[in-house]
């Protein structure tokens, strides 16, 4: 639990210990953020899954949240990591596919906030009986949050590829734009 707070306050630090940690304990702990933060995705489609179980939203709710957190372990585990990783290697990084998933894993951890305040709003849903508060998410919040992912992972890739900070952030910006790239060209197709 310790790391899980002190990532928020001391990156470098947290990095520091999490390296030394045994290897079993780091991917448990890979896995279970893996899955947690990727949850958070579930809120926004739990509209679509209740559509599957007869307009039932908590049915599509749990659904969907547990959909997306298997779907996100899997791809965060494995083609995102292996992306990072790769172009982490292009600009000669020194960590291995272990360390890569490590900093991921950890820098979704804002992540759980977001989840535990979208826990809050489905309690709220239940006792209000307002759906409309399940998928409702502050943009303030979110940029807020996606400041403090940006820069543990920017942080995390320093630490472990022994790099500066401009390749760091080159090795997040790269694939991002790549992937964008490709989403605006199947649109463009398609549309």
């Amino acid at each position: 639990m310790r790391p899980i707070l002190l990532i928020w306050i001391k990156p470098r630090q947290t990095f520091e210990l999490l390296a030394e940690r045994d290897a079993t304990e780091n991917n448990k702990m890979i896995r279970i953020l893996f899955f947690l933060t990727s949850m958070v995705a579930g809120f926004s489609s739990a509209k679509n899954f209740s559509e599957l179980f007869g307009g039932n939203i908590y049915v599509g709710l749990f659904i969907a949240l547990l959909f997306s957190g298997l779907l996100g372990l899997f791809l965060w585990n494995t083609i995102f990591s292996f992306i990072i990783w790769g172009v982490g290697k292009i600009f000669q990084g020194k960590a291995t596919k272990d360390k890569i998933k490590l900093v991921i894993a950890y820098s979704l951890i804002p992540n759980l906030v977001h989840l535990i305040i979208g826990l809050i709003l489905v309690i709220l849903a239940v006792i209000m009986n307002n759906t409309g508060l399940i998928n409702y998410q502050n943009p303030i919040t979110l940029f807020v949050l996606w400041i403090f992912t940006f820069r543990i992972l920017i942080i995390g890739l320093v630490f472990f590829n022994k790099y500066s900070y401009g390749y760091a952030v080159l090795t997040v910006l790269i694939p991002g734009a790549i992937i964008q790239g490709l989403v605006f060209g199947i649109k463009y197709f398609l549309g």
